[in-house]
């Protein structure tokens, strides 16, 4: 049966896409189109088992580890909807208008009823905590992002921070639950253990969130202030800091014996959100500069990576 997870690689390959604008503005444009026609492909799988398996998929968004999985679909939608909103593709920025208002309303529903559901459980445990918990706030903060694309409008600037408070929030009540699971318990099985990868991603959309935030701040209420910098940096130190430890924790990993699964695209969205984040601050700071090179050379190796095992799995993996 379709796998939601599938949609993570969009989201994974998206951020290369964004990632790339700097660098090979081309791969950007060649991805969007090839993204476009994954995301319409597997939005019909995905429809598809809605309708003729509902108590299945109603018993997958309800489970404590695949349930917070399912605001891939309309985040993918968001990813597409911003890259089409950064390029001049014909009809471009209405497709991606149409994405946006799409995506931003369902996972506006769906991270309503994630917490609903996993607060009323009162059979979740604290192992049960996982990094995938991260996907509805980043999810969110993603939305802002999105929104503060256009240009300065009270009304877009004032939704944009609802949805960043309620991401801001839950990544910093996600945050402290899993920070208590991994140090209380023994570390999550192979088949979790990419989504400790996925700090990274609300951290490096944070950056650039701050940075816009205070942007439109600046050019709708006329002041000017550096904090959107300093909060930024400071996040900034905060990602270095998850993803080291993550780098050696997927060592860890490796020695114990860890095939591949769709899981790992878990590490390729949150890197791209990081390098997104260093590539932000590089505009202003010069050191980041050739910090946001390195960052962008690790996307594309853990990209390629992913991708090519992803292929061999099509390939050889008929269950799929």
């Amino acid at each position: 049966m379709f796998n939601i997870s599938w949609f993570a690689t969009i989201l994974g390959s998206g951020g290369v896409a964004l990632a790339s604008m700097l660098f090979y503005p081309i791969l950007t444009l060649v991805l969007t189109y090839i993204l476009t026609i994954v995301f319409v492909f597997l939005t019909a799988i995905w429809i598809t088992k809605v309708v003729l398996h509902w108590n299945a998929v109603k018993d997958e968004i309800k489970h404590v580890v695949i349930g917070n999985f399912y605001p891939l679909q309309p985040i993918s939608a968001v990813i597409l909807a911003i890259l089409y909103y950064k390029q001049s593709i014909p009809f471009g920025v209405l497709f991606g208008d149409v994405l946006l208002v799409y995506g931003s309303t369902l996972i506006l529903i769906m991270i309503l009823y994630l917490s609903y559901h996993f607060f009323a459980n009162n059979t979740t445990e604290l192992h049960n905590i996982h990094g995938g918990w991260f996907i509805p706030p980043v999810s969110t903060i993603l939305v802002t992002d999105a929104l503060l694309l256009y240009k300065p409008n009270v009304t877009l600037f004032a939704i944009s921070l609802v949805y960043f408070g309620i991401g801001t929030m839950l990544f910093l009540f996600i945050a402290t639950i899993l920070f208590l699971r991994l140090v209380n318990h023994e570390l999550p099985p192979s088949e979790l253990a990419p989504t400790n990868f996925i700090l990274l991603a609300p951290i490096g959309i944070l950056i650039v969130d701050v940075q816009q935030i205070f942007h439109h701040a600046e050019v709708l209420f006329l002041s000017s202030t550096p904090v959107g910098i300093v909060v930024s940096l400071s996040l900034w130190g905060f990602g270095f800091w998850a993803l080291v430890v993550n780098i050696m924790l997927v060592l860890r990993y490796l020695k114990m014996g860890f095939p591949f699964f769709l899981g790992w695209w878990s590490y390729v969205f949150p890197t791209a959100a990081f390098t997104l984040g260093t590539m932000s601050l590089s505009s202003q700071i010069r050191f980041f500069k050739p910090v946001a090179l390195v960052m962008y050379a690790l996307l594309i190796f853990i990209w390629v990576v992913v991708s090519f095992r992803t292929i061999k799995l099509l390939a050889f993996d008929r269950s799929l």
